[in-house]
């Protein structure tokens, strides 16, 4: 076996570890990224590139007050640093945008511009750093092996596609080794065990290499995990749909984010949850009901301002009804509320409950009736959608399932992306970026391609530090996006 040496390996070419990587080149660290699939990228190849976060960390932590308060914290200082990076670095950016993900603000990027940039700060860096595709990392190597928490010094690697029965193995020796690969939502034996009973069963609407190698490669060596290991990042899909019929394209497209302005209920007919929570939220309670089958109810107003075209920058203009129709998803439309229930009624929901729901929800929502008791509370984050009511036809509805894109919960890290044990001592050599790290969000969202962004730059940063190197800097924020509205007040606590 033949054996390199890098001043650190990043395992994963996707948004934090293409970061990461990045950012180590350029302070002169010699780099060596490997990943698994053909191209850079990860799943952030099929996002719209909203480079989102909380409006503050005050709103943040009312958000998701089971995160880790360092963590967050030091998340929400680097942000719009990030933001003014990107402007500076000439990556198309476009204006802030909001409100995003309930509880944000955003700035739509360009991605391939990104990746494209990081490629060539990696490979110009004259520092001797190079990009391997179609390789995985298969081992940790400890300078005292099978000892939990003992420094990490290197790694096995294997190059070859997954059709290759022999592949071509490589030991590489490096200060740091950096864990980027992208969650653990693709393994269907890690979801069955951290997400429960049917976790193994939801549409993964992510790039096919997520399959947990940094959550395995990190417990063989004594790391943590955080809380918050049954949550999860995704958006209610139209439905039925089959993985393997997909597109990755048409996740977007397929993702019903109009659903806080829609009624959702389950198969028996009934709300769960409060639709103003977010597409986000409700995902993951819908993934807990009978058979993990939704029905989104709307009206013709409901349709065209919220499900015909963009919800934000760069998502594309779509008739997501259309586009559910032509992958033979269930929608329908009906001229009258006993058409629509009708139609539900025939896909299997119970008939008088719907019927009950409608009713019930609009005598609370549109006429304000005191007495009467709903299924699931409404309008605590936001408006409540609108009720269903006879004369305002045609109704609409469409059946949907809960999807997975990345998972909340993760590797325990600290503030400067140090792999830590269950009793908080940092692995000496071990870091770790993106969603492969957890203690940012749970059940709520606390950012994305953005958290990404930084996470790798703090592994970056660990890098420069630990080869006494310049380590890489944010500029500061523009004054312009300092000025925020922190109207916002939100309480998580309680679900």
């Amino acid at each position: 076996m033949d054996t390199i040496t890098v001043d650190v390996l990043v395992c994963g070419g996707g948004m934090s570890g293409m970061s990461c990587a990045a950012f180590a080149a350029e302070s002169e660290a010699k780099v060596l990224v490997v990943e698994k699939q053909n191209t850079i990228g990860g799943s952030s190849n099929y996002s719209a590139g909203m480079f989102w976060a909380p409006k503050s960390y005050e709103i943040l932590r009312s958000w998701v007050t089971d995160g880790e308060p360092e963590l967050q914290r030091a998340w929400m200082r680097d942000y719009l640093g990030a933001v003014e990076w990107m402007r500076q670095s000439g990556i198309p950016t476009s204006k802030r945008f909001g409100p995003i993900m309930t509880i944000g603000i955003g700035y739509p990027i360009k991605i391939p511009s990104l990746h494209d940039l990081h490629q060539k700060r990696i490979l110009e860096s004259n520092t001797g750093s190079s990009i391997q595709l179609n390789t995985s990392i298969v081992k940790l190597i400890q300078q005292r092996p099978n000892i939990p928490g003992d420094r990490v010094i290197g790694a096995i690697i294997r190059r070859g596609t997954a059709d290759d029965e022999q592949g071509f193995y490589t030991k590489v020796l490096a200060k740091h080794i950096v864990l980027s690969t992208g969650g653990f939502q693709g393994s269907s034996s890690l979801t069955a065990q951290y997400l429960g009973v049917g976790g193994d069963n939801i549409f993964v609407r992510s790039n096919r290499g997520s399959v947990g190698d940094g959550l395995t490669l990190a417990a063989s060596v004594g790391a943590a995990t955080s809380r918050g290991m049954n949550t999860y990042y995704g958006h209610l899909l139209a439905s039925p749909l089959r993985l393997a019929d997909v597109d990755p394209k048409d996740f977007l497209p397929l993702a019903q984010y109009q659903s806080k302005y829609c009624l959702l209920i389950n198969e028996s007919g009934k709300r769960f949850i409060d639709e103003t929570l977010g597409d986000e939220v409700v995902n993951q309670y819908l993934a807990k009901q009978d058979n993990r089958r939704g029905f989104i109810l709307f009206n013709e107003k409901t349709r065209i301002q919220h499900c015909v075209s963009a919800l934000f920058p760069n998502a594309g203009d779509v008739d997501r009804l259309e586009k559910a129709r032509s992958h033979g998803c269930r929608v329908a439309s009906a001229k009258n509320l006993d058409s629509l229930v009708n139609i539900l009624n025939e896909w299997g929901v119970d008939k008088a409950q719907v019927r009950r729901t409608i009713t019930q929800y609009d005598r609370v929502v549109r006429i304000g009736e005191k007495t009467v008791l709903l299924d699931a509370a409404v309008g605590r984050i936001g408006v409540p959608p609108k009720p269903l009511v006879e004369g305002d036809g045609p109704f609409f509805v469409m059946e949907v399932q809960p999807s997975i894109t990345f998972t909340y919960g993760g590797i325990a890290i600290d503030s400067e992306g140090h792999a830590l044990t269950s009793d908080k001592h940092r692995i000496p050599g071990l870091l770790v970026a993106g969603v492969d790290a957890g203690g940012f969000s749970n059940l709520g969202y606390a950012g994305g391609l953005a958290l990404a962004f930084v996470t790798g730059l703090w592994a970056a940063r660990a890098v420069a530090k630990g080869l006494g190197l310049m380590a890489p800097v944010l500029p500061d924020p523009n004054p312009n996006d300092l000025q925020l509205d922190l109207s916002t007040g939100l309480a998580m606590a309680s679900l």
